[in-house]
C-alpha cells in the first residue's frame, strides 16, 4: 500500500516535474536549431557570403574569414574548417586552401565581390582566390555586393539550393533594416567614446587591451551616423594602428579627453579588471560609464540590425 502524500511533497514532486518537462523541450528545441544548420562540402571566401549562408542553415566544409576581427567566426568554425583569411589568400598563402580542397574533392566555390572588401586592410580581396579554384577544377559562383545586401542572399540563396529560406530571410533583413534606419533618422546622441576591445588566449591564460582609434568600422557604421566622437586615439598618440587597433598596457590617461561612455567589445574580463585599477588612482573614472557590447566590422551583415540597435539603446 503506498502511503498518501503530504500538500508539501506533491507541490515538490510537481515543481520538478514541471523543471524535468521544461528541461526536455528546451533540449528538443535546442535540437531542432542544431538540425536546422546543414554543412555542405564546399568552399566560400569573405565574411559575408559566410555570414548569410549561416543565416540560411548552411555551413560550408572550409571557409575564409577575417576571424581574428570578426567574433561570430568563432562559432562558425567549431563545424566550418578556416583555410586562411581572405588577406592570407591575397598573399598567395594558399596551402591550407588547396589542402582541403584535395582531402574533401571540393567541387563547388562561394566567392564574394565586394568593394572594398576591408577598409583595414585594403589589399585583402576574396576575388584573389578564384585562380586557385580554377587550376584545381573547382566550380566558382561569385556573390556580387553591388547591389546591397537582399541581393546577395537572393544568390547566396539560389547557389545554395535554399531559395525558399533565401525568400524569408530576405523579408525578415528588409524589415529589420528599415526599423533600424527608422530608428537613427535624425538621431544625433552626440557622445564622445572609447572602445576598448579585450582579448583572451585561453593557451596562455592572458588577457590583452586595445583601443579602437578613429575611422574604422565602429565609427563608419555607428558612432558617426549617431553624431558620437571616438576620442580613444588621445590614448595612443604617435602609435601606428594595427587593423585599426592599438595594443595598451595601462589605461593610465583614459579620463584625459573626458569621454561620456566607454564601451567594452571582445572579451570583456580583462578590461574591467584594469579599469578597477584604473579608477582606484583616478575616482572621477568612475563616474564614467561602461557598456559591454558587440563589435561590428561589417562582416556580420544579417545581424547588423540588431548589433546597432544595442549600441543606441546604451548611447542614449
Amino acid at each position: 500500500m503506498i502511503p498518501s502524500l503530504s500538500k508539501a511533497t506533491r507541490t515538490a514532486f510537481f515543481i520538478l516535474a514541471l523543471c524535468v518537462g521544461f528541461c526536455l523541450s528546451a533540449s528538443a528545441a535546442q535540437a531542432a536549431t542544431y538540425k536546422k544548420i546543414e554543412k555542405k562540402n564546399l568552399i566560400i571566401i569573405g565574411d559575408r557570403v559566410v555570414d548569410i549562408a549561416y543565416n540560411l542553415g548552411v555551413i560550408p566544409v572550409g571557409l575564409s574569414a577575417r576571424c581574428s576581427m570578426w567574433p561570430m567566426c568563432e562559432k562558425i568554425k567549431v563545424i566550418g574548417q578556416p583555410v586562411g583569411c581572405p588577406g592570407c589568400v591575397s598573399k598567395g598563402k594558399t596551402a591550407k586552401l588547396k589542402k582541403l580542397i584535395k582531402q574533401k574533392n571540393i567541387k563547388l566555390a562561394l566567392v564574394e565581390k565586394s568593394d572594398p572588401f576591408c577598409i583595414l586592410v585594403p589589399k585583402a580581396n576574396p576575388l584573389d582566390a578564384i585562380k586557385v579554384f580554377q587550376k584545381m577544377g573547382v566550380k566558382v559562383i561569385t556573390i556580387d555586393f553591388k547591389e546591397g545586401i537582399p541581393s546577395a542572399i537572393q544568390q547566396t540563396a539560389a547557389a545554395l539550393g535554399k531559395k525558399e529560406q533565401g525568400a524569408k530571410l530576405k523579408e525578415t533583413y528588409e524589415k529589420n533594416l528599415t526599423k533600424l534606419n527608422n530608428k537613427m533618422k535624425n538621431l544625433k546622441i552626440g557622445k564622445k567614446v572609447v572602445v576598448l576591445n579585450g582579448v583572451y588566449q585561453a593557451a596562455t591564460g592572458k588577457s590583452f587591451i586595445r583601443v579602437e582609434v578613429p575611422g574604422g568600422y565602429t565609427d563608419r557604421f555607428i558612432l558617426t551616423p549617431l553624431g558620437c566622437q571616438n576620442v580613444g586615439g588621445a590614448l595612443v598618440k604617435g602609435r601606428k594602428a594595427v587593423k585599426g587597433y592599438v595594443g595598451l598596457r595601462k589605461l593610465k590617461g583614459l579620463s584625459k579627453n573626458k569621454p561620456d561612455v566607454i564601451v567594452i567589445t571582445g572579451d570583456a574580463t580583462g578590461v574591467q579588471k584594469a579599469l578597477t585599477r584604473q579608477v582606484a588612482n583616478d575616482p572621477e573614472l568612475g563616474k564614467v560609464p561602461v557598456y559591454s557590447l558587440p563589435g561590428y566590422i561589417d562582416s556580420s551583415v544579417i545581424e547588423k540590425p540588431a548589433i546597432v540597435s544595442k549600441w543606441i539603446w546604451a548611447l542614449k
